[in-house]
């Protein structure tokens, strides 16, 4: 029998869960206000429309799903603008679910997305709504996952990794620098599983999946862009070393892999 990944992917957008972010602790009241906050709604629409949407809108590989997680809190107005930003992509839909501990939601996120009943396998990708991915993320993972499912005799989740991309930092003095991650970093990420197998790629931090899963990464080119600023949840610094693009070289990743230019840019 062919094996075959169908791929599902998950972007929380605001979720107000019982847990999983850095600021939880604070209390649900506390995670209500500063989530809704419309001038943070304001700023996550912006990134989310410029880098997030706007990358996933453009993979070559159309054949998945994702859900786009918000809670059943989530402000009348800012649901409206997301469904209207989302309506003619196909492949995204949003799924509001009460406050729930993270995980769960994450489940129930996925489970609501349709099932190819031809696969044997599923593929759960990540993203975040504030982060670009390379507009082949999405064909990668279909490659890769159906290649190593038909030489792999370990029968156990497995991890598609890229662990190459863009720093975007518009406080920095070169906004837009090169990295190589030492450990997988959350954009794109992918987890493998057999059908029935309830582990998805949220099922551990995503800097420690190589301790418990087998890991296939890529470095052959950028396939991500990480945005860094003030409404970071966590600490969006680097953990490898420095590439080497200069600004030609970015200024063509940006266009080719994103459909991007420096100057779109720089009112993030």
């Amino acid at each position: 029998m062919k094996l075959k990944a169908q791929i599902k992917g998950l972007m929380r957008f605001s979720y107000l869960s019982e847990n999983g972010f850095a600021k939880s602790t604070q209390g649900m009241d506390a995670m209500r206000e500063m989530l809704y906050d419309p001038a943070r709604l304001s700023r996550r629409f912006k990134l989310f429309e410029r880098l997030a949407f706007h990358t996933m809108s453009l993979q070559e590989d159309t054949d998945f799903t994702c859900a786009v997680l918000i809670g059943d809190s989530f402000p009348d107005k800012a649901r409206a603008e997301l469904e209207d930003i989302i309506r003619d992509f196909k492949p995204m839909q949003i799924v509001s679910l009460p406050p729930l501990v993270h995980i769960q939601a994450v489940k129930q996120a996925f489970n609501a997305l349709p099932d190819d009943p031809s696969a044997t396998h599923i593929a759960t990708f990540r993203q975040d709504d504030d982060d670009a991915m390379h507009r082949s993320t999405t064909a990668r993972i279909r490659a890769v996952a159906d290649n190593l499912l038909q030489v792999r005799t370990d029968t156990k989740p497995f991890v598609i990794a890229f662990n190459r991309g863009l720093y975007l930092d518009p406080t920095s003095e070169t906004p837009i620098t090169e990295w190589y991650e030492r450990a997988p970093l959350g954009i794109g990420l992918a987890m493998v599983t057999p059908k029935g197998d309830h582990a998805t790629v949220f099922r551990r931090n995503h800097r420690n999946l190589m301790e418990y899963y087998d890991c296939y990464s890529e470095v052959a080119r950028p396939m991500w862009i990480r945005s860094v600023h003030a409404d970071n949840d966590s600490t969006a610094q680097p953990q490898g070393r420095a590439g080497a693009l200069r600004p030609r070289g970015v200024r063509r990743v940006l266009a080719d892999g994103f459909g991007l230019t420096p100057e779109m840019l720089d009112d993030l």
